[in-house]
């Protein structure tokens, strides 16, 4: 059976440098969906010049396609998850719709891994938040993973190869 494990946490936490350490030990990874649809669909654009409901409801059906294509691996890590798309949602202000929600209740990862964020903070063409957003964004996927079930394992802030370690015995 497949194991399912979620690398997640705020803008400027170290996912992304966490999921190509995981990637370059051999472990099968799916890239953040948000960036992915950016690219695609709304090529040359900042999440922050589209449509936020259009953008998260195409992120959902993204992430939807990596759960269930992830079913002949092992061990699967997705570069955030469904409960990160509900916390846009509402950091967005957005109602979050019912179908999405109960896909996010039923479609189950094994573990949420929580990165604390970064010593500094940087800004990108799609990481658009300020400081003070990047705090709320963590309190919202924190909140929403608690409340979709899950214990959340919060991985300190540490050197990437260091993460993997502490990652890795969890598993």
């Amino acid at each position: 059976m497949v194991k399912k494990y979620v690398i997640t946490g705020g803008p400027c936490s170290g996912k992304t440098t966490t999921i190509d350490f995981l990637r370059k030990q051999d472990f099968f990874v799916f890239e953040e969906a948000a960036r992915k649809i950016l690219k695609i669909k709304f090529k040359g654009k900042h999440s922050k010049e589209i449509n936020r409901n259009i953008f998260q409801k195409e992120i959902f059906k993204l992430q939807e396609k990596q759960f269930n294509k992830s079913r002949d691996k092992k061990i699967v890590f997705f570069d955030r998850g469904f409960g990160d798309t509900l916390a846009y949602y509402l950091f967005s202000e957005l109602e979050i719709p019912f179908d999405l929600l109960e896909l996010a209740k039923n479609k189950r990862y094994n573990k949420i891994f929580f990165l604390e964020p970064l010593n500094f903070y940087e800004k990108d063409n799609i990481r658009q938040e300020r400081k003070a957003e990047q705090k709320k964004i963590n309190r919202l996927i924190i909140g929403v993973y608690f409340k979709l079930g899950y214990e959340i394992i919060k991985v300190p802030f540490m050197n990437v190869k260091k993460r993997v370690e502490f990652i890795k015995k969890l598993l």
